[in-house]
C-alpha cells in the first residue's frame, strides 16, 4: 500500500498538478446560433473592466468554453466568429470560488457589427455544480452592522451554520467558532486568497482568533475583504477539513485610484443596562471602544501593476466591576499581635508593597463576612492590523500576485475574575502577533490549459503572562521559582496565587491566574501547484497540495505555584497550610507534514445535465515532537511507553475520498435546477490534543508531551510545600513527585471523516430573485473523543463499601481518583437538515437574504477534548459508547437569519431630503442549545471518582420563564439511595446484602434545552457627495435594537449546570430544603449571564443589552 501511494504521488506531482482550493472564479458557457446549433471554433475574449486583464478561449466541438482562474471582479465576455455578429456580455460579475454560466447566442451578420447585453440577465442559479454554502459580497461586508467589525459574524448569516449566542465556542469543550452542516467547530478550513489561514494548534482561524477575553486578538480589516464564501459538500479540489471551507478574497487595486477612511465609536454611555445589573442603581461597567482605519488602492502602472493597502486599529478600554474583602489596618494589627508582635520577614516585604488596596471606611468583612471594597478592575485591548497586496500582469497569459498581512495586539484582562473578587494589577497580559504571506502565479499555457502555483506562510504567536511578571518573588525572599526550570526568569516571575481564608469572608486573592504563563508559536507552510484543463465536454482539474505545520510551546500552568493560609494569623506568621507547584521543562515542539492529491472532472453529458466526479486522497502526517518528548500509555500493560522519536500512533494511509454530484437544468433555460451530491471529507488533527490537551478532570494537561513517566525526557512533576515558615533562606516548595495522571493516544487512531449528502432545488423567480430549498445530511465516523480508562466499572462501584473505606473506588490500574485519559477515534454523529434560502439582489434599491434551517445533530461526543466538561468524555467511560449518544453540543433545531440593505429612492422633487439615505439590518432567531447537569465537585455521589457525576432524573423537567429560576432542580436526585444523615457520598446506603447504592446517573447527555436567542441589529446611514469623487457617510448602528434580553445557557461557558446549585436535601431538620425528599436537588437553577458573555465575561458579541455605535466614513 505504501509503495502504491508513493508511486501515485510521484506520477501526479511530476505529470502536472491542478489548483487546489481556488479563490478565483470561472466563466463558462455554450455558444450557439439562432437555431440552437453549437458553434465550434469561436473566439472568446474575457476582459476585466477594472484592470484590463484579458484571457482568450476557443469553443469546443459542442460549443462550450471555460475560462478558469479569473480574479474576482466585473468582466465583459466577447464572442467572435466569421459569419456572425460579435456578441458582447457586459458586467459579468465573477465571485470567489464561483462558476458563472454565460451562454451566448450569435446572430448572422458581419463580425464588425456588435450586439451588447448586460450581465444582470445571466442566470441566478448554479447549473454546473452542487457546492453548498453561500457568499457574502463586498457590499454586504461593508454595509451590514457587524459588532466589533469581526468578519466571522457574517458567516452566521448563511444556512447550515450553527453557533452559540456568544459566537465564541460552538459548544462546551470545542474551540472553533461554528458548526457547518453537523461538522464540529474544529472542522473548518480557513483560506485567505487561497492559502492557509488556519491556526494548526486549535484548528481555528489564525486571524480574528479570540484572545484573553473573547474579543479577537487580531483583525482582518473589513474594508480589505472583497468577498467571503462558505463552501460545504465541495468538490474534490477542497480538503483538509470535513466542515466548511471559508474562502476569503482580499481587494485588489484597479486602474482608478480609490480609497476610504473611517472611525467607529461606542462607549457605555450609549449602552442599555445589562439585565443582571442592579435596576435601581442603573450600574454600567465603564467601556470605550474605537475602531478606525483606511484603505487605498490603485495603479502603479496602468493595465499592468496594481496595489492595495489597508490598515485598521482598535483601542478598547473598560473595567470589570466587582466587590471584594480586603484586610483593614486593624485586622493586620490584631493578627500581628496574635503572633507576638512579629511579622514574618517575607510577609512584611510583601505587605510593604500594599498588595491589598485600602478598604472604604473601616468595615471588617474578614471576621463578619461580606465585602468592604468596590473594585473596577481595568482591562484594555490594542489591535493594529495592516494588509498590502500587489497584482502584476506580466502579459495577457501570466499574472503574479503577492500579499502580506500583519496583526499585532496587546490585551490585558482579569482572567480570574470569573466569580468576582480579583484585585487590580493581577491581570493576564496577552501579546499576539499574526503574519501571513501569499504568493500566486497564474499562467495560461493555451486557451484550454491554465496553470497556477501558490505558496503561503503564516505565523501565529501568542502568550499569556501575569501582569506582574516583571516582579521577581525572590526580591522579597519568596523563593517560588523552581530551580532548574528553563527560562525561569522570562516565564515564571510574578506572585504565586495566594489565598487567605477568614472566619467571615476569605480575603481577595493575590496573584494572577494560575494558568499563566504559557506561550506558543505556530507556523504553517502551504504549497499548491496545478492546471485546469478544458477538454471538449470535460472540465478537468487534478492536483497536489502540501502543508507543514509546526508548533513551539511553553505551557507553564501552575509553575508560579499556589499558597493558601488558614487565617490571617498564619499569613502574618508566614505559615501556609497548603500549596503546590508544577515543575519541569514544558518546552515542546511538534511538527506535521501533510500531502493531498485529487482529480476532478465536470462533464456536460447534455445541455441540461452536468455530472461532477471527483477523487481526493489526503495523508495527514504523524504529529511528532522534535526532541523526542512524546510518551504514550499502553492500556494492555498499564505501562508508559517512551516514544522518543518514534511514532505516537500508526499512520493512516486509507483516506480516499470519492465525491459525486450532479446538476440538472430541468427547463434548459437555467431557471430551475435540481442538484444532488455525496462525498467523503476527512478531518485534520489539531496539535493541542497532544501538547495542550484540556481534560477537565486533570490538574495538569498530561498529554503525551507532558508525562510523569520518570524514564521520559523532561517529565512534569508536582511539588508540595517545603515546610515551616516562609524564609529567604529556603525554598517554598520541595519534595517533587511525578504526576500520577496519564493521558494516552490509541496507537491505531484513525482519521475522522464525514459523509455529506444533499438534494436541493434552485429556482430563479426573476432576474433579481432566486430561492433554494433542500435536504442536507451528514454522518460522522471515527470521530475523536476521550475516556478515563481508570474509571471503575458500575459493578465494582456497587461492590465497594464506601462507608467503611472512604474515597475512592479502586480503578483499573490504580487507586480511585487518578485519571488515565485516553484519546481514540470511536465516536459517531448524524445530522439532518432542511435548509431554505430566499435572495433578492438589487431590486429597487433592496438587497436581502432570508435563510432558515431546521436541523438535528446527534453524536456520542462533540469534540476530541474537554476544555470544559461534557464535550468529549462520557459519564461512564466503561460503558459502550452508544450510552453517551445524545444531542450534539451545537445542536440548534431552528435557526432563521435575515439581512437587508435598502437604499431609499431619490425622487427629483425630494432629492435634498432623501438623497443618500439607507438602512441595513440583521435579524437572528434561533432555538436553545442543549446541556445537561452535573454535580460540580460537591461529592463523589456516583462513586466514579470523577466528582462530576450526572444526577438521576426522577420527575418531569419543568422550565420557568423567569431566568433566575430557569430550571426546577427537584426533578433531579443524587445517583444513590441517600440515608438522610448528611450531605456526603459516604451517606449513600450500603449493606452487605444489597451492596453500594451508588451508580452512574441516568440523566441523558444534552437532554435539556437552554433559552432561545432573538436579536435585531440595525443601522441607518446618510451618504453625502462632497465632490464628484469624494463622499462622506455618517452611520448610526444599534445592536439588539429592541433590547430583548438574551441569556446564555446555565453556568457559561461550559453549560456547567450544577445539579446542586442550591443544595442537596438531607431529609433532616437542617436540610437546605425542608420538605424535599432526601437526596433530591433543591431550589432552582438560574441563568446568570447574557448572551454576550464568553468564558465568563462580556465582550463585543451578540446577545447582550442594546449597544449603540456611531461612525463616519469617507470614500473616493
Amino acid at each position: 500500500m505504501k509503495r502504491s501511494i508513493a508511486v501515485l504521488f510521484f506520477v501526479l506531482t511530476f505529470a502536472i498538478a491542478a489548483t487546489c482550493q481556488t479563490f478565483r472564479g470561472t466563466i463558462k458557457g455554450i455558444v450557439t446560433d439562432a437555431t440552437g446549433a453549437s458553434i465550434s471554433g469561436a473566439k472568446v475574449t474575457i476582459r476585466n473592466a477594472g484592470t484590463g486583464l484579458e484571457r482568450l478561449a476557443t469553443t469546443a466541438d459542442d460549443g462550450s468554453y471555460s475560462v478558469p482562474e479569473l480574479p474576482i471582479g466585473k468582466y465583459s465576455v466577447t464572442v467572435e466568429q466569421t459569419g456572425f455578429k460579435t456578441a458582447v456580455v457586459n458586467d459579468v460579475t465573477v465571485t470567489v470560488s464561483s462558476e458563472l454560466r454565460a451562454d451566448v447566442t450569435l446572430q448572422p451578420g458581419d463580425v464588425a457589427q456588435r450586439i451588447e447585453v448586460q450581465g444582470d440577465s445571466l442566470p441566478q442559479v448554479d447549473s454546473t455544480s452542487n457546492v453548498l454554502g453561500g457568499i457574502v459580497e463586498s457590499k454586504v461586508v461593508t454595509n451590514l452592522p457587524v459588532n466589533g467589525r469581526d468578519y466571522q459574524k457574517l458567516i452566521f448569516l448563511l444556512p447550515g451554520v450553527a453557533g452559540s449566542p456568544d459566537q465564541i465556542t460552538d459548544s462546551p469543550g470545542s474551540f472553533g467558532t461554528f458548526s457547518v452542516n453537523g461538522a464540529r467547530g474544529r472542522s473548518n478550513n480557513f483560506l485567505l486568497d487561497g492559502t492557509d489561514m488556519n491556526d494548526g494548534y486549535r484548528n481555528d482561524p489564525a486571524i480574528n482568533e479570540a484572545g484573553v477575553f473573547g474579543t479577537p486578538a487580531t483583525i482582518l480589516p473589513l474594508e480589505a475583504i472583497a468577498e467571503l464564501r462558505v463552501l460545504s459538500n465541495s468538490e474534490a479540489e477542497y480538503g483538509r477539513s470535513a466542515g466548511g471551507v471559508i474562502n476569503i478574497v482580499t481587494k485588489s487595486g484597479t486602474n482608478s485610484l480609490h480609497g476610504s477612511g473611517f472611525d467607529f465609536f461606542r462607549n457605555n454611555a450609549l449602552d442599555a443596562r445589562n439585565y443582571f445589573n442592579d435596576k435601581a442603581s442603573q450600574v454600567q461597567n465603564p467601556f470605550h471602544n474605537n475602531q478606525f482605519g483606511g484603505a487605498l488602492g490603485g495603479p502603479i502602472r496602468k493595465d499592468k501593476t496594481f496595489f492595495f493597502a489597508d490598515y485598521e486599529g482598535m483601542r478598547e478600554k473598560g473595567a470589570e466591576a466587582s466587590t471584594a474583602c480586603v484586610p483593614t489596618a486593624q485586622d493586620i494589627a490584631t493578627a500581628t499581635a496574635n503572633n507576638g508582635g512579629v511579622v514574618n520577614p517575607v510577609v512584611a516585604a510583601l505587605l510593604a508593597k500594599n498588595p491589598w488596596p485600602a478598604p472604604a471606611g473601616s468595615v471588617d468583612c474578614y471576621n463578619s463576612g461580606g465585602s468592604n471594597i468596590s473594585l473596577a478592575t481595568p482591562f484594555s485591548n490594542r489591535v493594529d492590523s495592516a494588509i498590502v497586496k500587489i497584482d502584476h500582469s506580466i502579459n495577457s497569459s501570466n499574472l503574479l500576485t503577492g500579499r502580506y498581512y500583519i496583526g499585532d495586539s496587546d490585551q490585558s484582562f482579569p482572567l480570574a475574575l470569573v466569580g468576582g473578587g480579583l484585585l487590580p494589577n493581577y491581570n493576564t497580559a496577552t501579546p499576539t502577533r499574526v503574519q501571513l504571506v501569499s504568493l500566486s502565479y497564474v499562467g495560461t499555457i493555451s486557451p484550454s490549459i491554465v496553470n497556477e502555483m501558490r505558496l503561503g506562510w503564516n505565523r501565529f504567536a501568542e502568550g499569556f503572562f501575569p501582569q506582574d511578571r516583571s516582579f521577581d518573588p525572590t526580591s522579597i525572599g519568596l523563593n517560588t521559582v523552581a530551580p532548574g526550570t528553563p527560562n525561569a526568569s522570562n516565564y515564571n516571575f510574578g506572585l504565586p496565587k495566594i489565598t487567605v481564608k477568614g472566619p467571615g469572608s476569605s480575603l481577595a486573592p493575590l496573584g494572577a491566574d494560575n494558568g499563566d504563563p504559557r506561550q506558543r508559536v505556530d507556523t504553517n507552510w502551504h504549497y499548491i501547484e496545478g492546471v485546469s484543463w478544458k477538454a471538449g465536454k470535460n472540465d478537468i482539474k487534478f492536483g497536489y497540495e502540501f502543508r507543514r505545520t509546526s508548533v513551539s510551546q511553553i505551557f507553564n500552568r501552575g509553575f508560579r505555584g499556589t499558597l493558601s493560609f488558614d487565617n490571617l494569623d498564619d499569613f502574618i506568621a508566614g505559615i501556609p497550610d497548603g500549596g503546590s507547584q508544577r515543575q519541569g521543562n514544558t518546552n515542546r515542539n511538534t511538527l506535521e507534514n501533510s500531502h493531498a492529491l485529487y482529480i476532478q472532472d465536470s462533464v456536460r453529458l447534455t445541455r441540461k445535465f452536468v455530472l461532477n466526479l471527483g477523487l481526493r486522497y489526503d495523508y495527514f502526517g504523524i504529529i511528532q515532537e522534535k526532541h523526542g518528548n512524546f510518551t504514550n500509555f499502553d492500556p494492555a500493560t498499564g505501562a508508559d511507553i517512551l516514544i522518543g522519536n518514534g511514532r505516537l500512533y500508526q499512520p493512516d494511509y486509507n483516506n480516499v475520498a470519492p465525491r459525486v454530484s450532479a446538476a440538472w437544468d430541468l427547463t434548459g433555460r437555467s431557471k430551475t435546477v435540481l442538484r444532488a451530491g455525496w462525498g467523503i471529507f476527512y478531518d485534520a488533527f489539531s496539535h493541542d490534543m497532544f501538547i495542550g490537551h484540556l481534560p477537565f478532570n486533570s490538574g495538569f494537561d498530561p498529554g503525551p508531551a507532558y508525562t510523569g513517566n520518570p524514564a521520559a525526557a523532561n517529565p512534569i512533576s508536582s511539588a508540595g510545600l517545603f515546610g515551616g515558615a516562609l524564609s529567604a533562606a529556603s525554598p517554598v516548595y520541595g519534595f517533587p513527585s511525578l504526576m500520577s495522571d496519564r493521558f494516552g493516544v490509541d496507537q491505531n487512531i484513525r482519521t475522522p471523516y464525514l459523509e455529506n449528502y444533499n438534494l436541493n432545488l434552485q429556482q430563479e423567480l426573476t432576474k433579481n430573485i432566486a430561492v433554494q430549498i433542500g435536504y442536507v445530511g451528514s454522518q460522522g465516523h471515527k470521530l475523536f473523543r476521550f475516556r478515563d480508562l481508570n474509571q471503575p466499572t458500575a459493578a465494582s462501584i456497587h461492590a465497594y463499601d464506601y462507608q467503611t473505606n472512604g474515597c475512592c473506588v479502586p480503578g483499573r490500574y490504580t487507586s480511585g481518583g487518578t485519571y488515565f485519559n485516553y484519546e481514540e477515534s470511536s465516536a459517531n454523529s448524524i445530522y439532518h437538515a432542511l435548509q431554505t434560502s430566499f435572495r433578492v439582489n438589487n431590486w429597487h434599491g433592496l438587497t436581502t437574504t432570508l435563510n432558515y434551517t431546521w436541523s438535528h445533530s446527534i453524536d456520542d461526543a462533540s469534540d476530541g477534548e474537554d476544555f470544559v466538561p461534557n464535550a468529549a468524555q462520557p459519564n461512564d467511560s466503561t460503558a459502550p459508547i452508544r450510552f453517551n449518544r445524545g444531542n450534539s453540543n451545537f445542536d440548534i433545531h431552528n435557526r432563521l437569519t435575515w439581512n437587508f440593505i435598502y437604499e431609499f429612492p431619490n425622487p427629483a422633487s425630494m432629492r435634498k431630503l432623501t438623497n443618500g439615505w439607507g438602512v441595513n439590518g440583521i435579524v437572528t432567531v434561533q432555538s436553545g442549545q442543549p446541556f445537561h447537569l452535573n454535580y460540580n465537585f460537591e461529592d463523589d455521589y456516583d462513586g466514579s471518582g470523577e466528582f462530576f457525576g450526572r444526577p438521576d432524573r426522577v420527575a418531569a423537567v419543568h422550565y420557568s420563564s423567569d431566568p433566575r429560576n430557569f430550571l426546577d432542580l427537584t426533578s433531579f436526585a443524587v445517583p444513590c439511595t441517600f440515608d438522610g444523615n448528611g450531605n456526603a457520598a459516604t451517606n449513600c446506603v450500603f449493606s452487605a446484602a444489597t451492596g453500594n447504592s451508588m451508580h452512574f446517573g441516568n440523566e441523558g447527555r444534552n437532554s435539556l434545552i437552554g433559552p432561545h436567542f432573538r436579536q435585531f441589529d440595525f443601522s441607518i446611514f446618510k451618504n453625502t457627495s462632497i465632490t464628484e469623487r469624494l463622499k462622506m457617510e455618517l452611520r448610526f448602528e444599534a445592536y439588539n435594537l429592541f433590547n430583548h434580553p438574551n441569556f446564555a445557557n446555565p453556568y457559561l461557558p461550559g453549560f456547567i449546570a450544577d445539579a446542586a446549585a442550591n443544595g442537596i436535601a438531607s431529609g433532616t431538620a437542617t436540610s437546605p430544603c425542608p420538605g424535599v425528599a432526601a437526596g433530591r436537588s433543591c431550589g432552582s437553577l438560574g441563568l446568570t449571564a447574557t448572551g454576550d458573555v464568553g468564558i465568563g465575561y462580556p465582550f463585543l458579541g451578540s446577545g447582550g443589552p442594546r449597544t449603540l455605535q456611531i461612525a463616519a466614513k469617507f470614500t473616493f
